[in-house]
């Protein structure tokens, strides 16, 4: 698997836009609310926060030099 943390954030985006979107037209009555589009919704946003979580990680983890790599100035004196 690639590292594509953009992609991942995009992705993230996309499904917390199409949660809040589909419960705004549950809400307003354009769809018939249920049980099961509710936990539709529900499910979008929980899964694009946990994947713009990972995507998020992703992005900053090889910025901060998290690969083994001592810090620029030396180790840590505490």
């Amino acid at each position: 698997m690639t590292r594509r943390p953009l992609g991942l954030l995009v992705l993230a985006a996309a499904m917390m836009v199409a949660s809040v979107v589909l419960a705004f037209l549950m809400v307003l009555r354009l769809i018939r609310p249920t049980l099961w589009l509710s936990f539709l919704s529900f499910g979008f946003t929980m899964a694009g926060v946990i994947v713009g979580f990972i995507g998020t990680a992703m992005f900053i983890g090889p910025r901060r030099g998290d690969g083994g790599d001592p810090p620029p100035n030396g180790p840590d004196p505490r």
